[in-house]
Order: C-alpha cells, then sequence, then structure tokens
C-alpha cells in the first residue's frame, strides 16, 4: 500500500479551529492592540521585539497544551492514516505561527506602516512565526514521544 502525501495531513490542521486557539489569539490580541495604541512617549527597549518574545511563547504553548485529550485522538488517527511525526510538528508549527500572526497583526499593521526599513519589519515577523511555531509544536513532541502515546497507538 502506497504512503498518502504529506499535503492533507499537514494542511488539515493548519487553520487555528479550536476554542484553546481563539482564546489565545484573543489574549494576545488584546496585547497586540494595547500595544500598538500605546503611541505615548518613545518605544522601550524595541518593545516591538521583546513584547512577542514574552507574550507568545506562554500562550501559545498553554494554548497547545490545554486539549491534549482530543490531540492525542487526533494524533493517533493521523498515524493510522500513515502520518509521521514530523509531518504532525510541521502542522503545528504552522498553526502556532498562524496564531501568533493573527494575533500580533495590530503590532504588524503599525510596523508596517510606520518602518522605512524592510529589515526592521522583517525581524519581528520572524520573531513571531519562529517562537509560536516553535513553542505551539513542543508539547505535541513530548506528547508524540511519550510511552502513554505510544500504547495507545499499539492497542
Amino acid at each position: 500500500m502506497e504512503k498518502p502525501s504529506w499535503t492533507p495531513i499537514v494542511l488539515s490542521g493548519v487553520i487555528p479551529r479550536e476554542a484553546t486557539d481563539l482564546l489565545a489569539i484573543l489574549v494576545m490580541g488584546i496585547v497586540a492592540v494595547e500595544a500598538s495604541l500605546a503611541t505615548i512617549g518613545p518605544p522601550v527597549f524595541g518593545s516591538r521585539l521583546w513584547l512577542p518574545l514574552l507574550v507568545v511563547p506562554p500562550t501559545v504553548a498553554l494554548a497547545s497544551v490545554s486539549t491534549t485529550t482530543r490531540r492525542t485522538k487526533e494524533e493517533l488517527a493521523l498515524f493510522a492514516y500513515g502520518g509521521s511525526s514530523w509531518q504532525i510538528l510541521v502542522r503545528y508549527f504552522f498553526r502556532g505561527a498562524i496564531v501568533a500572526l493573527v494575533a500580533f497583526s495590530p503590532v504588524i499593521l503599525e510596523g508596517f506602516l510606520t518602518t522605512t526599513s524592510f529589515p526592521e519589519l522583517i525581524l519581528p515577523l520572524l520573531v513571531l512565526l519562529l517562537a509560536g511555531g516553535l513553542f505551539y509544536s513542543l508539547p505535541s513532541l513530548r506528547r508524540i514521544r511519550s510511552s502513554s502515546f505510544v500504547e495507545n497507538y499499539k492497542s
């Protein structure tokens, strides 16, 4: 039997659709709107870079961990369909990156409108992508490599 393509496995779960993902977007979005509307005084310590580093990792990690029983069943189904662990990690990496980008879109838009140099705009964007994706996918890596997941997969 031929193994299916990685595209449906990865892209089927990229769009954030769970309540925890939407709650993470809301929490980070409130912080981003507050940061973009706070125009009193100069930005302190390059807040456009430090703010995502302080807010994104714990928020997306909490969103990723909070629905573990449902995600475990989903991951088991993906393995049964023929998916591999790297495909599941890529799926969650993209989902976390999208959550972070959507939540911090006010800051990104403000940076796009006020920044004249391309590197000043791309660095916070890369930080958001990497922090959101990495910290969203790390809990799933721990779940996939756990002994209880292997026991569930064998049964």
